[in-house]
């Protein structure tokens, strides 16, 4: 897949009147974008065939826009706004629509409506109350950008690539005010290619055994930090099991892949050292057994207490680590994401939980950790095909625990501890399967503040 973040930069904000220049400017208030689409040419590139892509569909939920308030115009339609997750397919796009809410529109439209009770698209003269903007057939075909406006006759896109373009909408010359009074939209838009994008990481997450997607799985991109792999960047796959990260800061990742879904439970997978701009393409995961499994429960108990022993709240995370061993390779420490039903951080320590008893001299928090019930399977990326380690179980964990205040100062005298083993006595190592439940030992904050 094919990936971009397009900006929409306006070139003007105000603009003045036809029949008045000397007491009135009308500014564009509002606009409630239905679709964005791009059409790029047919498999057979000769352009008897295009093909038209939904960047997205906004149907029932119409996006509003308010160029003025804009804090920045060069991210109106990027992944984050329009909450696309899958990108567009690789290709020459030649023509962008962006398709506006019509004003008599009675499906799905947007709450709160700056326009009023006048449509859903409008002007607001200097000093003056929303007028509306009548539309001609941009609520149908779109606000079209064809080759002839776009930079070079179009975008080209390659696989796991995204592109920066800029739209420009010029203001001045795209509204009219008619004889009658009323502001009509003749769009004048233009669109350029800003660059090409190298600093994006993308795959697809899917079954290994049956090669279908997995939605929803937590890919998480991760980079060494005093000795263990942290996140730095987290999302799920969308329902296609694609996944896109961008913009990515320069250097390599460690891409590590949880999944779950209602009937199978997955071991972790771990591909090392991936550079920024690679499309991974299918990263498989194993299910952890046969029929229907479910993921394994690490139990356990934090509490705190400050330097005079005294019991005293405090803000803690948790995070699950394991070894991956690539083939070849030596043990890298990494955080293994979590599954949706664990408990949620920062969890508080405090006088009235059920730990199982809470004093005056300590307060305490119970916590549940949902994962991955054997051990990850791991691969050096290799371009030309990464080779993986064969997961095994039980999964060995560690739980480390952080007292640290968002401000980066410790809250405890000592901020971190880590715990390898059970709550048994003696104490096996912290291990659970799939479908298991471990008990942890308890996790002891003291000195705190």
């Amino acid at each position: 897949m094919a990936y971009g973040p397009y900006g929409l930069r306006q070139r003007d904000t105000e603009f003045d009147g036809l029949d008045d220049r000397n007491r009135h400017h009308q500014h564009l208030r509002s606009s409630h974008l239905r679709r964005a689409v791009f059409e790029r040419l047919g498999d057979d590139h000769q352009g008897r065939s295009p093909h038209r892509v939904t960047l997205a569909d906004l149907t029932n939920n119409p996006k509003q826009v308010d160029l003025l308030s804009l804090a920045s115009t060069t991210c109106l339609l990027n992944n984050l706004t329009l909450g696309q997750t899958t990108g567009l397919p690789p290709g020459k796009y030649q023509q962008i629509r962006l398709i506006l809410l019509a004003n008599d529109a009675t499906g799905a439209t947007p709450s709160p409506n700056a326009c009023g009770s006048g449509g859903f698209n409008c002007v607001v003269p200097n000093g003056g109350s929303p007028q509306t903007l009548n539309l001609s057939s941009q609520a149908q075909t779109g606000l079209k950008i064809p080759p002839g406006q776009i930079a070079g006759g179009g975008i080209d896109l390659m696989a796991g690539q995204s592109a920066d373009i800029n739209i420009d909408f010029d203001a001045c010359r795209s509204i009219l005010r008619q004889g009658n009074g009323r502001y009509r939209l003749k769009p004048t838009l233009h669109a350029g290619e800003v660059a090409l994008n190298q600093n994006t990481l993308s795959g697809r997450v899917v079954d290994s055994t049956t090669t279908n997607p997995i939605p929803g799985a937590v890919v998480s991109l991760e980079q060494v930090v005093n000795n263990v792999d942290r996140v730095q960047m987290s999302a799920l796959t969308a329902s296609d099991g694609t996944f896109f990260f961008c913009p990515l800061p320069p250097g390599n990742y460690d891409v590590v892949v949880t999944g779950m879904t209602g009937t199978t439970t997955y071991n972790a997978t771990v591909t090392l050292q991936v550079p920024v701009g690679t499309a991974l393409g299918d990263i498989g995961l194993i299910p952890e057994g046969t029929g229907t499994t479910t993921p394994g429960t690490i139990n356990g108990m934090v509490t705190s207490t400050t330097a005079a022993n005294l019991a005293t709240s405090t803000d803690v995370t948790l995070f699950a680590l394991q070894q991956a061993t690539a083939p070849g390779g030596s043990a890298v420490t990494v955080t293994i994401p979590l599954f949706a039903g664990s408990t949620a951080f920062p969890l508080a320590t405090d006088g009235v939980a059920v730990c199982p008893a809470a004093t005056a001299a300590t307060d305490c928090a119970n916590y549940a950790l949902l994962v991955p019930g054997s051990n990850p399977r791991a691969g050096t990326f290799n371009s030309a095909g990464t080779s993986y380690s064969t997961p095994s179980g039980n999964a060995a964990y560690s739980i480390e625990a952080d007292a640290t205040k968002s401000d980066g100062t410790a809250d405890c005298s000592s901020p971190t501890v880590t715990i390898t083993t059970d709550n048994a006595t003696p104490a096996n190592p912290l291990a659970v399967g799939p479908g298991g439940t471990v008990t942890a030992a308890t996790i002891t904050f003291t000195g705190c503040i």
